[in-house]
Parts: structure tokens; sequence; C-alpha cells
């Protein structure tokens, strides 16, 4: 059954992921079950392809953006979450999911999305927008993840009036579950209650769960097989205890299942655990010889008809991969502790591609604490989800909460850094699934698999010393952020950090406090396998360019840190905990590197301001980059004064597009053949200008902007030396 289930899901996936890899794959496939000479699987390949291919082809069909006025929109109540002045909320509109934003106008307004009973519907007026692909190298994709949940759009609200319609629905019962628990425990007992008994994760969880993240147990507390394993599996011992037939038992826990995922906010892991529960319940009962691998084919199929998009989700990718782990590995004559950490193992090759980095003690600490979460957090949990409806004593809600707290302080202790190798490519990840698979056959037979192993480890290793270098201006909104690295990691450079520019806000507005470099400037940092930088540069002091270095300095080893003369003494208090990295200061004539010479063109003193940036020029395989800052004209006029004979490729434009840099004479002395701005995308300062872009045309330079094409980034190979620029946007004004 395998076999015509993946042709089928090859099939569907050249709707929305259209390349030769996967047409390839297919192929070879087709291939196969013609050379098997079997017309049942032809017959089933025609079946399985007729409810996938047109039912992929649905979800893909978008509606048009523009301006909607006075829709009515149901509202998805479990879903709503209000961040200062900030409202996020699922909503649907003639049968189809949108995303919803709006920007709250009053405190009294705020208040309306804090009560017991939420708003179901609202009259809305706004635009539809289409979600935006990653903007930056192997990051997060909206329109991948969104769609994946089933969204159509996204809607940017400019008006909302939200009243409450009669109909009552599980979203709102899930909702009420959720207020109930947050009324009766502490922050911290409620999001550990809320994630492991109803699947709904609120902002403090990563908080509290940081730790668990870093020690690779994240997945204890993600509802998923094991969860559903003691639901279910308690619910039918009980319906067996009360004599009730099998097939009795199968339709009462078929509801139960669908009210579980309804309950639990539907999440694709929830979904395959309740799949693949019922479905080997039915071949139980109904005595249905199907081998465990037809069992998850099965239930793979139903996902997919379910959600054709499903492989756009991470997390859909790896509770499947996980579960089919786990269905060989079970069949392996192993010890319970040598299945854990050959499943630690198997894992690898989906988690980097995933995530970049592997836990290496994961297993360990998983083998560590499964059975504390088995028998003591997960039904301490559901018992005080009960004691939000009956009396429970108190001294267990105190003790759990304790509990929590000196199981974060204790792994925090033991936590150990996750070893970052970067993200393999679509072809090495193929590749290592094949090996994965090679083995798990080779063991079940008892034979060595020492030759797959290092081939898995020579794919790794050259995912992680890649022979490409790169010079990145990665897209970190509105501020600046460049990364260069050269071939097999021999030196990496950072010049800025990028950061948030703050605004004077009343109390109820401010949002929770978020780093925007774990979004954008980290991911991309170990996808490219950097866990150290070797040299950071701060232009000058402004917060879009520095705003994210201590939460850097924190995240990443950096061995030095170069500040412009002079600049320093604005952030002394800032840099006084430092420890770690060598703090070095840098003026004009200097020079930064070993094996890439990045030479300091300005300036002589700094005190922080636009007009002191630091200016850098380096040469990379015959390509020539002058990165500017915020220099302004008269910086400008000072550059070329002392370097009259300046010739460059690549001119990263200063101060974001603005008019009071990037004068006419620079770029008529430079001769660029590419200026490269960084600006957010409608960022309120209309960058860039309409004058700068009119320079920058008449002297025909090609202009990148991230704010238009997202990342834009210049890679070369060390051994072709061939070099391309590259954008993550194909933008067409």
């Amino acid at each position: 059954m395998i076999l015509p289930i993946l042709a089928a899901i090859l099939l569907a996936s050249l709707i929305y992921q259209p390349n030769l890899w996967n047409f390839l794959i297919l192929s070879a496939l087709m291939i196969r079950i013609v050379c098997m000479k079997n017309h049942k699987l032809l017959l089933l390949v025609f079946l399985c392809s007729l409810f996938l291919v047109p039912r992929t082809y649905s979800c893909m069909q978008l509606t048009e953006e523009g301006k909607i006025t006075n829709q009515t929109v149901a509202i998805q109540t479990d879903s709503v979450t209000v961040d200062g002045n900030f409202l996020k909320l699922t909503g649907k509109i003639k049968r189809k999911k949108y995303l919803i934003y709006y920007s709250l106008k009053s405190l009294a307004e705020k208040q309306v999305w804090q009560r017991k009973k939420l708003p179901n519907a609202a009259v809305i007026s706004g635009e539809v927008v289409n979600f935006t692909n990653a903007r930056n190298l192997n990051g997060f994709d909206e329109k991948k993840y969104y769609q994946s949940l089933g969204f159509s759009q996204k809607i940017q609200v400019a008006s909302l009036k939200p009243f409450r319609q009669k109909k009552a629905s599980l979203a709102d019962l899930r909702q009420q579950l959720i207020w109930k628990i947050d009324r009766r425990y502490s922050k911290r007992l409620s999001s550990y209650v809320k994630a492991i008994v109803i699947g709904y994760k609120d902002a403090q969880f990563s908080e509290y769960t940081a730790v668990y993240k870093t020690t690779g147990l994240l997945h204890l507390f993600t509802l998923s097989g094991l969860h559903i394993q003691f639901y279910l599996g308690g619910l039918h011992l009980l319906l067996k205890r009360l004599g009730l037939t099998r097939k009795v038992r199968l339709i009462l826990l078929s509801v139960l299942g669908i009210l579980l995922i309804c309950l639990t906010g539907a999440s694709f892991s929830t979904i395959r655990a309740v799949v693949s529960f019922l479905i080997a319940f039915i071949c139980v009962t109904y005595e249905i010889a199907l081998a465990k691998l037809d069992q998850w084919s099965l239930m793979l199929f139903l996902m997919i008809i379910g959600f054709p998009l499903i492989f756009w989700s991470v997390g859909a990718q790896l509770s499947l991969y996980f579960a089919l782990l786990l269905l060989y590995i079970s069949d392996l004559r192993f010890k319970k502790w040598q299945q854990m950490g050959l499943f630690s193992l198997l894992s690898l090759p989906l988690l980097l591609f995933s995530f970049s980095e592997w836990p290496i003690l994961g297993g360990f600490f998983t083998l560590l604490l499964f059975p504390l979460f088995e028998w003591l957090i997960l039904p301490g949990c559901l018992l005080l989800f009960l004691g939000c409806f009956l009396p429970i004593p108190q001294f267990l809600s105190s003790f759990l909460n304790n509990f929590f707290q000196l199981i974060e302080n204790g792994l925090g202790q033991l936590a150990f850094s996750n070893l970052v190798i970067g993200r393999p490519t679509f072809i090495v990840l193929l590749t290592l699934i094949t090996l994965v698979l090679l083995s798990l056959d080779r063991l079940k037979y008892r034979k060595n698999c020492y030759w797959l192993l290092g081939s898995a480890i020579l794919l790794i290793a050259v995912t992680s010393f890649s022979a490409n270098g790169i010079v990145a201006f990665i897209d970190v909104g509105q501020g600046d952020s460049i990364l260069v690295k050269l071939p097999f990691k021999q030196e990496t450079f950072l010049i800025d950090t990028g950061g948030r520019l703050t605004f004077k806000q009343k109390k109820w507005q401010v949002r929770q406090s978020k780093q925007l470099s774990d979004y954008q400037l980290l991911p991309l940092l170990k996808s490219l396998g950097i866990s150290r930088i070797d040299h950071l540069l701060i232009t000058h002091n402004d917060a879009d360019h520095m705003g994210e270095l201590l939460h850097v300095l924190k995240k990443v080893k950096v061995k030095t840190l170069y500040l412009a003369e002079g600049s320093q003494m604005e952030l002394k208090k800032e840099l006084l905990p430092l420890k770690g990295t060598n703090i070095q200061l840098v003026k004009r004539g200097d020079t930064i590197g070993k094996r890439l010479k990045m030479r300091i063109l300005s300036p002589e003193q700094s005190s922080g301001e636009n007009n002191d940036s630091v200016v850098a020029y380096f040469r990379l395989n015959q390509q020539r980059f002058l990165l500017t800052g915020d220099l302004e004209v008269s910086g400008e006029e000072n550059l070329l004064k002392n370097y009259p004979q300046l010739k460059i490729d690549f001119l990263k434009i200063g101060h974001h597009g603005s008019n009071t840099s990037t004068s006419e004479a620079l770029v008529k002395k430079l001769q660029p053949k590419y200026g490269i701005i960084s600006a957010g995308e409608n960022n309120r300062y209309g960058h860039p200008t309409k004058e700068t872009l009119a320079k920058l045309k008449k002297y025909r330079v090609k202009i990148f902007r991230t704010d238009q094409q997202g990342m834009i980034y210049y890679e070369w190979s060390a051994i072709t030396k061939r070099g391309k620029t590259k954008v993550l946007i194909d933008f067409i004004d």
C-alpha cells in the first residue's frame, strides 16, 4: 500500500512544489510499480491520485488581494490572542479561513477581548493580502506554514465591530476551558496544564520551557502519540471494564477521538495519533490483517486528504517521520534505552533540515525524564485540569508548581549547547533518510551498519563545512545586518545585528518583548552551520543597527567585538557584564580579519552618530564591497577625499536609502554595479526615497531592496570560483 500512496502524494506535490527532484522520484517510483507487474497497484495509484490531485489543486486556489468592507466574520474564539494593543485571531468568511490582525484603539476595546465570554463574530473592513514566502535564507516561511494549516489569506483590519451570536461551538468550549485554567492556577502551572492537557501554548509557555528546547525535551510537552495513547488507552480500558463490546467501544472511541482533536486545537500530531489509534483498533475489531507499515500509509493518505499541504508544516513532517521511525524501531530486539538512543540518532536528518542543530543529550534526558513524565507529570496535569471542576487537595497544585520549577532549574544547570551543524540540501536530506531506512533494515537482521554510518557522517560534515562562501544582506526589517562567511567556515564576520526602534506608548499598548534576531539573524546563522562569529563589527549606536547586540552575544559565541573608537563610551553599562568576548576599538586605517582583510575607511573618531558610522571595504572572489552604515553626505565627501581611487562592485546604500546619504558624487565616483538597500517593508520613513533611487538609476546601478526582495546575497564556490547574486523574493514592480 505504501508505494501507490507515495506515488499519488508525489503527483499531487507537483502542483504546489514543482521541482526536478519530485519529478525524478515520482518517475523512479512509477517504474518500480510498473516492473512489479501488479495491476491492482496501478489501479490503486490511479484511485489515490483521483482523490489527492483535485483536493490539492482546490487548496492552492486563492482569492484576489484587495479591500473588503463591512464583511461579517465568524471568529474562532480559542484562537484569540491579545498582546498589548495587538489583536490576532482566526476567522471564517464564506467557509474560507483567514488570519486576522487588528490594532486595538483603546483600553476599553482591549478589555472586550479579555472577558470570560469573547465575541464570536464581527463586522470588519480592511485589506486582504497573501502570505509571504521566507524573507531570509532558510527562514520562517509564512506562506507554507499558514497554508498548511488551511488558511487562505490574512486580513489587516482597519475597523472592527465585534458581537456575540447565540450559537455555541467546540472552539467556545475550549476557550472557556482555557479561561478556567488561567483563573484557577498560577501562570507557570496554568501554562503547563493548558499545553499538556488541551494543547494550548500561551505567550509564557516558551519562556518556561526554553530549557526543554535546549535539552531536546520539548516534544514531551507537545500533544502527540504518548498523550493520545494515555487518554484514549485509558478510556478504552474503562469502557472494557464496563463490559461493552468491541464494536460499541470503537464507535465511542471514534466520537471521543474526534472530540479530543477539537478540544486540543487539532494539531497535526494529535490528528495523526488519533487516526493511527483508530486504524489499529479497527483492524483488531474486524480482524483485518494489515501490516504496521500499511496502517501508517493509510493514516498518511487520510491526513493528506484532510490537509493536502501538510508537508509544508514542520510539525507534521516531524510527527509523521517520528511515527515511521518508532514503527521500525519497535520491531528491533533492543532494550528500551537502546531504542531511545537509536531513535535520537535516526531522527537527526529531519531535525537538521528543520532546525539545523542536534540536541546531543536529548536521548539521554528523554530516557531520564520519561518515567517521571509518564507517571507523574501527565497524570498530575490531568488531575489539575479536573480540579477546575472538582475539589482536589491544594497541596497537589503547590507540589507540581514547585516540581516544575525544580526541573527547570535542574535542567538549566545540566543544559548543554546543541550541536549546530547547518541545514542540509533537499537531496542530502533524501540520501540521509534512505541511509536511515537501510540501517533499520540491516539492524533487523543483525547486520553491521558501519559503512552506512560513515556515509551519513560524511554527508553531515559536507553540510556543516560547505565549500560555498556567502555575503548576505539580511532582511532585518528597518535596520542593517550583513553576514560574511568564507568557504569551509574559515572565518565569519557580522556587521551590525539589526534591532527595533521603539516609540513611546501607554502601558496597555506595550507588547510582550520579543527579540527580532530569534526570527531573522539567528536562524540564518544556524542554517549555515555557524555557531561562532569571529568578528562582530558595530557601525554605530543606533538601535536599528545594534539593538540585538546583547541578545546575539548571549546566543552565539563571539570572538571579537569591534566598535568605532569613541562610540564605546555610550555603551559602557551594556558591555560591562560581557564575558568571553574581546572588545577592540577601530578607526580609519585599521584592518580586521586574518584570511579576509576587511579595511576600515572611516571614521577617525566616533560619537556613535550616523555620520560617524564605520565604513568597511573588502574584496572577495574578485568582487569589491563597500559597507557605509548610515554615513551621511558630509561623511561621504571625506571618504572620497581620503580614498580618491576607490572603485567598487557592491555598495550598501547608506541610511536605508534616505536622501541624507548616497550623494550623486559618491555614486559617480565609485561606479558600483549593484546597490543594496536595507529597509523595512512599508516603513514609516518612506525609505528608500525617490531621489536616492533616481540617482542610482541615472548611473545604471542595479538596485536590490530587502523590503521588496527579502535577503540579498552573493554566493560563490571555493571550488569553481563562480559567484552569483541571489534574492529570496522575485519582486515585480
